[in-house]
């Protein structure tokens, strides 16, 4: 809509319906394209059944588009049963590993007319099977307040620093390895905001049981889900990520950057790509490299002042929303225009 577009999404039921409504957008109902709980043949064979259902609704949205936006990978299996003749985009926001996910990606591949990327990571799958592809990297908010600095301390633990990691709680996002690393700094209260899925409720537990025992007991702090992330992470001296899997481009990082905190985190993905100065890079699953480097910056508010303020510099540069949005906007705008021109968009190809 910043630029005049007239934008219609289709959207399983839910509360993005509500705000897109709010904000003045249309809305069509689609099922929900993920894939169910219980017995994987059942959920797939009903997951099926959904992208059957959302080709009516997908063709019809899409006879007078100029360009069709697939936001996720199991949306493109029903995007080529579709057969629209508008070009179409995939917005990459995962690293593909899953061996199901890549064949549905694969089996799906001949729909899409661009895929754009969050990270050079997220885009390396999409580029192995020779589809186009492009990255545009996420963004965050641009200015904000930046965070208060290693004197602010957690008054309750005696004065300790806190060290915090801003994720939905899942084995795959590491919270676990920050804790045994946390048993290794005895010094230092950790911040787990995030909630987590009834799937995840046994992970849960293990957290905090482990929390509970004498070597973390009293120093780990469940805050769930929190109104305003960025107030609560104004508190810390250190952020976290901790991801034993590659995640594309985790925003919490780019918050984290944004405040000006020193991040340590986990060497892989698209983290590894935006971080730079701004953080230390560690082996995914290696708490005692996570301890060494949490324990560096705390020792060294020197350094750590540095990696925070190269992060601020960095997402003011390269990284706000604002800049970020732009990026993506031109591309789309690009591949809308392809759709409107297919002949002169041939012979240039022919021709270069």
């Amino acid at each position: 809509k910043k630029r005049g577009w007239e934008v219609l999404c289709l959207s399983p039921p839910g509360t993005l319906p509500e705000q897109l409504h709010a904000a003045g957008i249309a809305v069509r109902a689609v099922p929900d394209l993920k894939l169910g709980r219980g017995p994987r043949v059942v959920a797939a064979a009903a997951l099926a059944a959904r992208w059957l259902a959302a080709v009516r609704p997908i063709r019809a949205a899409a006879c007078k588009a100029d360009v069709v936006l697939v936001n996720g990978a199991l949306g493109l299996p029903a995007l080529r049963m579709a057969h629209i003749a508008a070009p179409s985009c995939w917005l990459v926001h995962d690293v593909l590993v899953r061996r199901d996910l890549r064949m549905t990606v694969k089996a799906a591949a001949p729909a899409v007319t661009l895929a754009v990327a969050v990270s050079d990571a997220a885009a390396a799958y999409p580029r192995s099977l020779g589809m186009p592809t492009q990255v545009a990297r996420n963004g965050t908010r641009w200015p904000v307040a930046p965070a208060y600095g290693q004197d602010i301390r957690d008054r309750a633990n005696g004065d300790l620093p806190v060290v915090g990691l801003s994720a939905a709680l899942t084995s795959w996002k590491g919270q676990h390895v920050l804790l045994e690393a946390a048993a290794e700094l005895p010094s230092v209260v950790i911040a787990l905001m995030g909630g987590y899925f009834p799937k995840d409720e046994p992970y849960v537990a293990q957290l905090r049981a482990r929390a509970e025992r004498p070597d973390l007991a009293g120093r780990v702090r469940f805050l769930g889900r929190v109104a305003d992330p960025l107030a609560c992470m104004r508190g810390w001296a250190v952020a976290v990520n901790a991801s034993v899997e590659p995640e594309a481009a985790p925003l919490a990082v780019l918050e984290a950057m944004s405040l000006g905190l020193p991040i340590v985190a986990t060497g892989h993905g698209g983290t590894a790509e935006v971080l730079g100065e701004a953080g230390e890079l560690v082996p995914p699953g290696d708490a005692t490299a996570l301890a060494a480097a949490i324990r560096r910056l705390l020792g060294e508010p020197e350094l750590a002042a540095r990696r925070g303020a190269a992060g601020r510099a960095a997402v003011a540069a390269d990284y706000s929303l604002a800049v970020t949005t732009e990026r993506f906007l031109d591309m789309l705008a690009n591949l809308a225009e392809r759709g409107r021109h297919p002949a002169g968009e041939s012979a240039a190809r022919a021709g270069g």
